[in-house]
């Protein structure tokens, strides 16, 4: 819409001189056609950015006075628009790692925590020093692991495992070369050296902290939504709350997610 003739509603929207559509200031962003103030959005973006775990939606809806159905949907819209496109490629020393989403064992000490449950498994990779990468997958195999790795790694770098055997065939087209730590034998960090896994499970600590402490249970269907959240935390963790809650409203720019999309179809899928 490239101008307007000089006619005005009441309601504030102004008619394009080119297509004669109707629109305003909020047209196009993910603000269009809301019917919240800006002031629900404002504090929304600052209380998702400035919160180390993230915000409820019955949290919002208290604080905001609104309906926990309007509060759920301002935060999908948020948490779409902080997807990353088009990333460039993690480089240097990468860890990676999976985490297994599905909350607390039932049975402390019998239930299974991680590989061969049902829980929805997470594939994260980390730069030392930089950001960090999540992928929803419906299983764990190398093909999988291999396209994921690859496509958010450059292939000079050095990777970091732990002794899954799938990751194997995977690190041999590193040239930095693949290291990994034995887990199976309560080793985390080889002696002398900088080979560990613990900065990508400590990206995995907030998840899990998250989750438990500030949303409780999140299905597989959003859990790509969530994801984006952390992710857009972490790689601005450097910054302040208010450099990260502008940056945050940046990066929705011109990704508008509809009622019906958020409900019927996830915006994602899982790999």
């Amino acid at each position: 819409m490239t101008g307007r003739d000089g006619q005005r509603n009441k309601d504030y929207r102004w008619r394009c001189r080119d297509c004669k559509e109707m629109f305003t200031v909020r047209t196009g962003t993910i603000f269009e056609e809301t019917r919240l103030p800006l002031r629900v959005w404002v504090y929304a973006f600052w209380k998702a950015c400035s919160s180390k775990k993230g915000i409820s939606a019955l949290q919002l809806s208290r604080e905001m006075e609104i309906t926990h159905k309007s509060a759920l949907f301002v935060l999908r819209r948020i948490r779409h628009g902080l997807g990353i496109q088009n990333a460039p490629k993690l480089t240097g020393t990468v860890e990676v790692d999976e985490v297994y989403g599905g909350g607390r064992p039932r049975y402390p000490g019998i239930s299974k925590t991680g590989r061969g449950t049902q829980k929805t498994p997470v594939l994260g990779m980390v730069q030392r020093n930089g950001d960090v990468r999540f992928q929803v997958l419906e299983r764990v195999t190398a093909d999988r692991l291999r396209q994921f790795i690859a496509e958010n790694a450059d292939l000079t770098c050095r990777l970091i495992t732990d002794d899954f055997g799938l990751y194997k065939s995977v690190g041999r087209a590193f040239e930095g070369g693949h290291e990994t730590v034995r887990h199976g034998w309560k080793q985390y960090v080889k002696p002398g050296t900088d080979i560990h896994s613990n900065t990508v499970e400590g990206v995995f600590s907030l998840i899990q902290r998250g989750v438990m402490g500030t949303f409780h249970s999140v299905s597989r269907k959003h859990l790509a939504n969530y994801l984006n959240e952390f992710e857009f935390r972490w790689n601005t963790r450097k910054m302040d709350d208010g450099e990260r809650v502008q940056k945050a409203i940046k990066a929705v720019d011109g990704k508008r997610l509809e009622y019906r999309e958020s409900v019927d179809n996830p915006p994602y899928k899982a790999a």
